[in-house]
């Protein structure tokens, strides 16, 4: 585990954000932190699950409504002194910067924690999970390598708080290993 650039400021409730592609090992991390911490936790992929369905028509479109009414959400949570846990993914650098200079409007107190997984694992285990639970959206070969288009791993030159996490993604066991090469 490497921790950049952090440091809360007392008195006030926490935004973190959960960066790294499907299968990475973020949804495991956040529900650690929503006991540890405590937080509330809002995951993408559950809106949209629990609105649309596991295959939602007009993906994009339904997308921004579920994400607009999360940040709703998340500012109610903020401002009542509840610390949030935005279990999205965050793919692209100009989302990442967009949803960071968001979040410090409500609270100073904003990281993101940064998965890193082998891609061939992570693959199998969307692949499974998508087979294996009806109650997930569905993420098919093809869906994963569109979407994998758009990742681009977080960097140290973002310049952004946060903390990278090596994940033990190829077994069920929940290990945040700390990586002392990086």
């Amino acid at each position: 585990m490497i921790k950049v650039g952090f440091s809360f400021v007392s008195g006030y409730p926490s935004i973190h954000l959960m960066h790294g592609f499907m299968g990475f090992g973020k949804t495991t991390l956040s529900r650690r932190l929503k006991v540890e911490l405590p937080a509330i936790k809002l995951t993408h992929d559950d809106f949209m699950f629990a609105r649309y369905g596991r295959d939602p028509e007009d993906f994009h479109i339904k997308y921004k409504i579920v994400d607009k009414d999360i940040r709703e959400l998340a500012e109610k949570e903020i401002k009542q002194g509840h610390n949030v846990i935005m279990d999205y993914g965050f793919w692209e650098k100009s989302t990442r910067k967009e949803y960071y200079e968001w979040a410090k409007t409500l609270t100073p107190n904003v990281l993101f924690h940064a998965m890193q997984c082998d891609l061939d694992i992570a693959k199998k285990r969307v692949l499974n999970r998508s087979v294996s639970n009806e109650n997930e959206l569905l993420i098919t070969e093809e869906i994963f390598y569109d979407r994998l288009k758009r990742f681009e791993p977080m960097s140290l030159d973002e310049g952004l708080p946060v903390i990278f996490y090596k994940t033990d993604c190829s077994a069920k066991q929940k290990v945040f290993e700390e990586d002392e090469n990086k």
